[in-house]
């Protein structure tokens, strides 16, 4: 693996640091599905010994980011079952979410989210791949702590959390880049209006959209 950050920061505990070294590799992609993660080699690449390299994959792997198999542990493969369930999830909690955001928004804060997609934008339109899917998860996390209700969105932020390796490899895509960009947009509009039923009825239709999206584009291919 190309190496990377270092742990130099002695004042957190090792493990912590490990795990969110580990964490930023899933984000960026730079870790991929199905690969398989050394201790002796994170060991190496980050400068620590094993003890908190096997704590911190432990570690993610109760937090649903790794999976652990018998030869250790491994970047999950995201299988159609997988999806389609966590898409019955998101049903659950995205127009709880976008409801209560579009009644309780504030000017100030429409405005970050409106910062947030106009980065998202010009990530976009310069090809910057990476800083989109940042970008992106910028903006879907700002407006997940806008709820109210901070188990709902707390519930929430879990479950992209662990679809962030999918998501990076679907963003590679410059029409998924799009596609996402679009329905932000329309998020947007909803909440600035504090129009909670059209705010349900967009993530509503954006979950029907990747419903028939993933039927035709089974992950991990």
């Amino acid at each position: 693996m190309a190496r990377s950050a270092r742990v130099v920061v002695q004042s957190e505990r090792l493990r912590d640091q490990v795990y969110q070294l580990i964490r930023e590799g899933l984000k960026s992609g730079e870790l991929s599905p199905g690969q398989r993660l050394v201790e002796v080699e994170l060991a190496e690449r980050y400068g620590v010994s094993r003890t908190p390299v096997r704590e911190a994959l432990f570690q993610l792997t109760r937090s649903g980011f790794l999976d652990s198999t018998e030869r250790g542990y491994s970047v999950p493969i995201y299988s159609e079952k997988d999806v389609i369930n966590r898409l019955a999830v998101n049903r659950l909690l995205m127009p709880a979410v976008a409801e209560h955001v579009a009644r309780s928004v504030t000017a100030l804060q429409i405005k970050r989210l409106t910062k947030l997609h106009e980065q998202e934008k010009a990530a976009h339109t310069t090809g910057n791949v990476e800083r989109f899917v940042e970008a992106n998860r910028d903006f879907r996390r700002e407006f997940y702590m806008l709820c109210e209700n901070q188990l709902l969105s707390r519930c929430l932020m879990m479950m992209e959390d662990q679809f962030e390796v999918a998501r990076s490899r679907i963003h590679q895509l410059e029409q998924n880049r799009r596609l996402s960009i679009e329905h932000n947009g329309r998020l947007l509009a909803t909440i600035a209006t504090h129009d909670p039923d059209a705010a349900v009825a967009e993530v509503t239709a954006f979950l029907d959209f990747l419903d028939s999206y993933y039927a035709e584009h089974a992950p991990g291919g």
